[in-house]
């Protein structure tokens, strides 16, 4: 294949996307209007991905753990495969952190009481946890803000009061202050779970039959440990439960399967060692 074949096929595609897209447009519904609005995004969302792929290294994010919940970037995809900003859970056992990639089922909210056979049902597992999470930092940082404001007047005053040099209570205030301004960050993260929380709907549910190994690159959050959704996980429960539906759903013989890979794996030991 030469350049100009490139060239021709990179302009056919193109002209493809804008004619599809402006077709859509041309019906004008709320439906199609959404459509282009939404592959719109993800073909910008696609290139920066690919133009940002050469820089990525994974030892640059946080390292990511069975049950972690997780924000992914799926993209916009075809027929029933889910798209679009969800959360998802780490199934990984062990997941490297220099691992470019990690295993994860995607999650959605819970709109009826009955939900397809291929999902099961996580209560407000995630619900509670980013509230539990958000409380605490709001407690901790209200009571580490004013605990280091009066220990600034007093170290400030007794300072003043003994003749300290300029250097002294340069250092003491500086290290208070940067007390103060680490407060003031877990009251900021704290107030964006509130506005995560808000935006949630009660309850999820884990799509087990939509599990798919994604690029770390579509990971929106956590990226580090600062981030709001560092530190959730899905409960044992429900991880058990997730399990117990994949044995189903992918292994016909959960019991039969165990046996056949003991057995593998005794005929390979035995023979690799018998002497």
């Amino acid at each position: 294949m030469n350049k100009e074949d490139v060239i021709k096929n990179k302009n056919e595609a193109i002209k493809m996307m804008t004619d599809y897209l402006d077709n859509c447009l041309a019906i004008d519904d709320n439906s199609n209007i959404k459509k282009v609005n939404l592959i719109s995004y993800w073909q910008k969302d696609y290139i920066n991905y690919i133009k940002g792929e050469k820089d990525f290294n994974p030892i640059n994010l946080k390292t990511y753990e069975r049950g972690d919940i997780v924000k992914v970037n799926l993209g916009f995809n075809i027929g029933s495969e889910l798209g679009g900003l969800h959360y998802c859970v780490v199934i990984d056992k062990k997941n490297n952190r220099n691992s470019p990639v990690v295993t994860v089922i995607p999650l959605s909210s819970q709109k009826t009481d009955k939900i397809n056979k291929n999902s099961i049902m996580l209560g407000n597992d995630i619900y509670n946890k980013l509230v539990e999470k958000s409380n605490k930092l709001l407690a901790d940082s209200k009571m580490e803000i004013e605990e280091n404001k009066n220990q600034l007047l007093i170290e400030t005053k007794k300072m003043t009061e003994n003749n300290a040099t300029s250097d002294e209570i340069y250092l003491k205030t500086t290290e208070l202050n940067n007390n103060i301004t680490e407060a003031y960050k877990k009251l900021e993260l704290a107030e964006k779970i509130n506005k995560e929380v808000q935006k949630m709907k009660y309850g999820s549910i884990a799509i087990i039959n939509q599990i798919r190994v994604i690029s770390k690159q579509r990971i929106y959050d956590p990226k580090k440990e600062s981030d709001i959704l560092s530190g959730i996980k899905l409960s044992n429960e429900n991880l058990d439960l997730i399990d117990d539906k994949m044995k189903k759903m992918f292994i016909k013989n959960w019991v039969f399967f165990l046996t056949k890979v003991h057995n593998i794996y005794y005929n390979v030991f035995r023979n690799t060692f018998a002497v």
